[in-house]
């Protein structure tokens, strides 16, 4: 009887720790945005759901698709526990979509990770990351290594590179991976495909600026991160896959139009915003000359639709100039890094 007994207090005793375990266990919140991508919904979240980490939820926030993705969202998934749907009803785009499901998050979650639809993980990719930055409290954001859906071998981004001028490349992009950058453990910059940040951050510097709508956004939110003394890292060994321009085309002049508009708007906004006055001087506003050559060149060409693209965001940003100037207040104020120290994760540029 007293050996009975014992053993029922040892079992008692290993539930209760299992239990405290369960308890103490980080948990993160997926966020995933959609916009007519139904035929990217059932892979994308059958491996979501299939991680060998299990303390997570999914926020799943449509972008008034047209494609039938709510109904086949609510047709599939209604009975899966860690499933939220959240259709919005219009195209709010990528920086205000994903902050609208941010805020359907469990706010106990410790870490939020932005995930794009076009996407599989592999299944240890949460439990990877989850490891890195339980270990290290200094990272604010992260990223998986991304690699092609399309060729596996293949790398779509391990992280981002930034030059001084604020133009943006995709580290490893198209290259075959050989394991080349599994020793890469920062990156000014984590891709927006799949970027996973630390909810504390994100309540003492923001989000995604709204304004944004596409393009930018992770840059932008990264560049934030490193100036209020966190680190943006790459994590290697986890891994997702990603169509990339899945959703996207530049055939249409309307479209291409929008897509370069929204790109340089938020590239120089980006830099006016972040950094400071000496560097806005010396590299932001040569851009900007730089910038109003080539849309001279182009409209003297066929390229009529690029220069027509530039010359409105130079009007947005200079009719926004009050917007800009109140929200760059805000991100010199959290600023705990210099622009030099920042600067030598940035590269060189050579034009």
């Amino acid at each position: 009887m007293k050996k009975r007994h014992q053993k029922l207090q040892y079992v008692n005793i290993l539930l209760m720790l299992k239990f405290k375990k369960k308890m103490v266990e980080p948990r993160i919140s997926v966020v995933i945005l959609n916009y007519n991508g139904l035929q990217f919904l059932e892979p994308c979240l059958k491996s979501l759901l299939g991680s060998t980490y299990r303390g997570f939820e999914v926020i799943l926030v449509d972008n008034g698709s047209k494609d039938g993705s709510v109904e086949y969202l609510e047709k599939n998934f209604s009975k899966e526990p860690r499933l939220k749907i959240i259709p919005l009803g219009k195209n709010h785009g990528f920086a205000m979509g994903n902050n609208i499901g941010y805020k359907y998050t469990n706010p106990n979650s410790e870490f939020i990770f932005f995930l794009n639809n076009d996407t599989e993980v592999e299944n240890d990719c949460l439990e990877k990351i989850i490891l890195k930055m339980e270990k290290d409290a200094t990272i604010g954001a992260a990223q998986p290594k991304i690699r092609s859906m399309t060729d596996r071998k293949k790398i779509d981004a391990v992280g981002g590179i930034v030059d001084y001028y604020g133009r943006t490349w995709h580290r490893g992009f198209s290259e075959y991976d050989y394991g080349q950058y599994d020793s890469v453990s920062e990156t000014f910059y984590a891709q927006g495909a799949a970027i996973i940040v630390r909810r504390n951050v994100i309540e003492k510097i923001g989000l995604f600026d709204p304004v944004y709508f596409i393009y930018y956004e992770e840059t932008d939110l990264c560049w934030r991160i490193w100036l209020a003394g966190y680190k943006v890292a790459v994590i290697p060994e986890a891994v997702v896959y990603h169509y990339g321009g899945g959703v996207m085309t530049q055939k249409d002049p309307q479209k291409k139009y929008l897509m370069f508009f929204r790109l340089r708007r938020n590239h120089i906004t980006t830099m006016l915003k972040n950094y400071s006055l000496p560097n806005i001087f010396k590299y932001t506003l040569p851009f900007l000359a730089m910038m109003l050559v080539t849309a001279i060149k182009w409209s003297l060409s066929e390229e009529r639709v690029k220069a027509r693209a530039y010359y409105s965001a130079f009007l947005w940003v200079f009719s926004h100039i009050g917007l800009i100037v109140r929200r760059r207040r805000f991100i010199q104020k959290i600023r705990k890094i210099s622009d030099e120290e920042l600067m030598s994760k940035m590269k060189r540029p050579t034009s």
